[in-house]
């Protein structure tokens, strides 16, 4: 069984040369559920179901800098927009080493054109014994998928 490094997550926006990391992340975590419905009819013993729709959600937390104008502040402008990002992946593992695979999740732009992941929250936190933070909660929009991709 292969483990991989909390190290080796991150979370990054834009795609292609223009992919950047959301600078000063720590914590990312994505959520994918299936709702259930109840197909149990009436005198039944025991109860039925079916899975219903998917969805997913996610959140990321770290430390605020106001300065990742590329990151930070583009998840900050979709959230007060209310525009979907379309182009957010969340790295199990990322490598620059090419002939290494990384893994990541993202919305799966290739089967619906519209999916996305849309900011619900974005808070800012500080306290005089420690570092400004901020903390990121996202709702999907279309399915999610899990990528790889060997690194060039």
């Amino acid at each position: 069984m292969a483990t991989l490094s909390g190290r080796q997550g991150r979370v990054t926006v834009g795609s292609g040369v223009n992919e950047v990391v959301v600078a000063e992340m720590g914590t990312w975590k994505l959520n994918i559920e299936a709702s259930e419905i109840d197909t149990t009819s009436f005198g039944s013993e025991w109860g039925k179901s079916d899975v219903g729709m998917l969805k997913f959600s996610g959140s990321m937390g770290g430390f605020c800098d106001p300065t990742d104008t590329t990151g930070q502040k583009v998840i900050e402008d979709a959230q007060i927009s209310g525009n979907l990002i379309q182009d957010i992946k969340f790295y199990v593992s990322w490598s620059d080493t090419p002939g290494e695979t990384v893994y990541y999740y993202a919305p799966d732009t290739a089967t619906d054109a519209t999916a996305g992941m849309r900011v619900t929250s974005y808070g800012v936190g500080q306290d005089k014994g420690g570092v400004a933070t901020a903390e990121i909660s996202l709702s999907g929009s279309g399915p999610v998928k899990r990528f790889s991709a060997v690194v060039v």
